[in-house]
């Protein structure tokens, strides 16, 4: 096979794609990284479900904002991953269970190019959860800086997957070679028919993250910021997202949700974490919020707006 990462003019590409969109090199290197790996699962059979920030750039093309990880439910499909049965057990025969399958799949997943490890970091201990790191051979991992892992990193587990949308997507590798009429030279890498949680599903569990999150002072504003900025862009394109079949509006998929725990509670426009003020908590949110702009290509909303946008949707579309 003959991939775009093989060709001998791989860095001039990346490097013309960046200036043209006025990006670091590694950022848009490490998005095509992103595409393969996310291709490399469906190709090999794997069940996937695509969900987070990643999908809502790739998949719904919602947000302008490099989301370095890949939010994921895998199941066999037609491969001989073990199925898991029991997500919520803490005996030790689920768990147990649980391990094997998520170990079975780094053993057999693979991304031509890159390699594949579980994550160093100490597990989950019931193991719901494992992080992979895809190890890609990065020439521009330096411009990533301190925001952006020199990996990619699948991040698997159990989550609400439906109602999804299958998308198909692309990285600015890819549409750069499609404009110069060259994706023809190469193996078609690009993942096709993705199965993307729809953008609402991923709204309401954002609102409930920086709910619980916010108030918590023992939680860094660096872990959740991202999501005012994602949630006001969703709630934006509310006219113009996929048709939500099965729920006759937001309100029911919310009250869907916080019934099977999925949320702590439906959001409501007085929470704390929506409410921009001058407290030190939110001095050091703003901050952490202001930190991540070079994870954005596009243009930024301040997280005030950001809040008065959710607080009209939350009081419009759930109370």
């Amino acid at each position: 096979m003959s991939f775009i990462h093989d060709a001998p003019d791989f860095r001039d590409l990346l490097g013309i794609v960046a200036g043209e969109r006025a990006l670091a090199t590694g950022l848009v290197e490490k998005d095509y990284w992103v595409t393969h790996a996310l291709w490399a699962l469906h190709e090999q059979g794997f069940e996937v479900w695509f969900k987070g920030g990643t999908s809502l750039s790739k998949g719904f093309g919602l947000i302008e904002r490099f989301s370095e990880d890949l939010d994921l439910k895998v199941g066999p499909g037609t491969t001989t991953l073990p199925a898991v049965t029991n997500w919520k057990s803490e005996g030790t025969t689920a768990i147990m269970a649980r391990k094997a399958s998520f170990e079975t799949l780094a053993r057999l997943f693979t991304v031509p190019g890159a390699q594949i490890e579980i994550d160093p970091a100490p597990p989950e201990k019931l193991w719901r959860g494992v992080k992979l790191r895809v190890n890609y051979p990065g020439a521009f991992v330096a411009d990533l800086g301190a925001l952006m892992r020199p990996f990619v990193l699948l991040e698997i587990g159990d989550a609400r997957v439906t109602p999804f949308v299958e998308c198909d997507l692309t990285s600015f590798v890819h549409a750069e070679l499609e404009r110069q009429g060259r994706l023809g030279e190469f193996d078609d890498n690009r993942p096709r028919r993705v199965r993307c949680v729809h953008p609402l599903v991923t709204l309401l569990e954002k609102l409930d993250a920086l709910c619980r999150r916010f108030p918590d002072e023992k939680i860094a504003p660096a872990t959740f910021v991202r999501h005012f900025e994602d949630a006001a862009r969703i709630i934006q394109a509310a006219d113009t997202l996929p048709r939500l079949d099965g729920y006759a509006d937001a309100r029911a998929l919310a009250a869907e949700m916080a019934a099977q725990k999925q949320l702590a509670a439906a959001p409501r426009p007085d929470a704390a974490a929506f409410a921009p003020g001058g407290s030190e908590r939110w001095r050091a949110t703003t901050k952490a919020y202001d930190a991540i702009k070079p994870m954005y290509w596009g243009a930024r909303m301040t997280v005030d707006d950001a809040c008065a946008i959710i607080r009209r949707w939350v009081t419009n579309a759930l109370v």
